[in-house]
């Protein structure tokens, strides 16, 4: 436990992240946004503008813009990226990426009005194993999701964007990949050691209550809590109902059951949909069953 948290703080300084602060009341929501481009010129407006709107009505301190690329892929022999969510579904490499993620930080600095801004390059685990990926090439996946992470840092510090800085996020869900699988996302990025990556994911079939058990597709609550807390992951989980929260809760009781570092939770995820709850709903309903194990950080797709 000790070499997490000395790993943590090691990211932190290099990638000059700040953890969000305590909060006593839900934060002002940020939005955060699904790729939905079909060519790289049209990635690179996309994120420019996500970049730019983000500056505009940033309402200060250190806050966490998800730009999320989609599902993790190998593209070829030596290629990685992801297949965003347009119509039709477009593979990006990472270098794609890295380029849109380019120009998402001269958004944020051309549209800067206040504090500072921590560009996420994210992806999911959505179905690999069914693109042919093995458990080798997902680790790979991660790694180089963080290696494109610090050239993003690198490329900022070279601007002078000294209020801007870089992470890693993977939106990862136990209904769409098995555990194994999920779980060399996150080795990768922190084998890496430079990226923090945020779990923006969910506790799918998770029990409700109690502080252990089964969730979906053969998954655990203590393989949720690995994808969440392990190496440099940090947890910033969906909350779109109750129940949520109270799934989450059951992980942190069993992490904090077999561990002596306790599970803190770096904010909440949350949408603007139909019948789901509204963000700061969403922030509330978990600090309400975790008082104190809550930080500042509200994220929400389709703010």
């Amino acid at each position: 436990m000790i070499r997490r948290f000395a790993l943590l703080w090691a990211v932190v300084v290099a990638a000059c992240l700040s953890a969000p602060a305590f909060a006593s009341a839900a934060p002002q929501p940020v939005s955060a946004w699904y790729m939905y481009a079909t060519t790289q010129n049209s990635l690179r407006a996309e994120a420019y503008y996500h970049g730019y709107d983000f500056a505009q009505h940033h309402p200060g301190g250190y806050r966490l813009m998800v730009l999320d690329f989609g599902a993790a892929r190998k593209l070829g022999s030596s290629t990685w990226g992801s297949i965003a969510f347009g119509n039709p579904s477009t593979a990006f490499s990472n270098a794609d990426i890295l380029s849109a993620l380019q120009c998402a930080a001269d958004g944020v600095h051309s549209g800067y009005a206040a504090g500072d801004t921590i560009i996420a390059y994210g992806n999911s685990n959505y179905r690999m194993s069914n693109s042919g990926m093995s458990q080798s090439d997902v680790w790979a996946a991660g790694y180089y999701q963080s290696v494109r992470v610090k050239n993003l840092n690198d490329y900022q510090r070279a601007s002078n964007y000294n209020k801007q800085g870089a992470a890693a996020a993977s939106d990862i869900e136990p209904s769409w990949e098995s555990a194994a699988m999920s779980k060399q996302l996150v080795n990768g990025v922190s084998d890496h050691g430079w990226a923090l990556v945020y779990n923006f994911g969910s506790a799918d079939g998770c029990p409700s209550s109690g502080s252990g058990g089964a969730c979906t597709k053969g998954w655990t609550v203590a393989d949720v809590a690995y994808v969440s807390y392990h190496g440099s992951s940090v947890p910033l989980p969906e909350i779109y109902y109750t129940v949520n929260a109270d799934q989450w809760t059951v992980i942190r009781r069993w992490w904090n059951s077999t561990s002596q570092v306790p599970f803190y939770f770096w904010g909440t995820t949350s949408e603007i949909a139909p019948g789901v709850l509204t963000p700061a709903q969403s922030w509330n309903a978990l600090n309400d069953r975790n008082n104190s194990f809550v930080l500042s950080e509200l994220i929400c797709f389709g703010y």
